[in-house]
């Protein structure tokens, strides 16, 4: 007896979160250059049950000075109380992803960081999402 594999893959939550994000700021996985502004998105745990993917992820929203750093960890966080149930369009997903929900695991908070000319806030977030079939 063969067992059928689902070949489905669950999103790239990382992907998603920068397509999502990128009308806040530079999105990447990686922190910005040298004193620069950006946020920067890594999936730092979580799960899954194979219907639904359960990630948690880390948001640093990297800036110069604390007030920027601030104000954008704050837009930030308000667009990602909003996500689910949005339609976000990924390059190479067969059809737009739907967040199902968003909880703040921890709000933006400051965090030292070893470049004393940058500032970061540093937030974690718990989502939930289904591969894209089951949309």
């Amino acid at each position: 007896m063969a067992v059928e594999i689902d070949e489905t893959l669950f999103p790239d939550i990382q992907e998603v979160l920068m397509v999502y994000l990128a009308p806040a700021g530079e999105t990447d996985t990686e922190p910005p250059l040298e004193g620069g502004t950006g946020i920067q998105i890594n999936r730092v745990g979580g799960g899954n049950d194979g219907i639904s993917d359960y990630p948690r992820v880390q948001i640093t929203c990297h800036h110069p000075d604390p007030r920027g750093a601030s104000k954008l960890a704050r837009q930030v966080a308000n667009r990602m109380e909003h996500i689910a149930g949005q339609g976000i369009s990924v390059e190479d997903e067969p059809k737009p992803v739907c967040i199902d929900s968003c909880r703040v695991d921890t709000p933006p908070e400051s965090e030292p960081y070893e470049n004393p000319d940058a500032r970061r806030e540093v937030a974690y977030y718990a989502l939930s999402l289904q591969k894209p079939w089951r949309h």
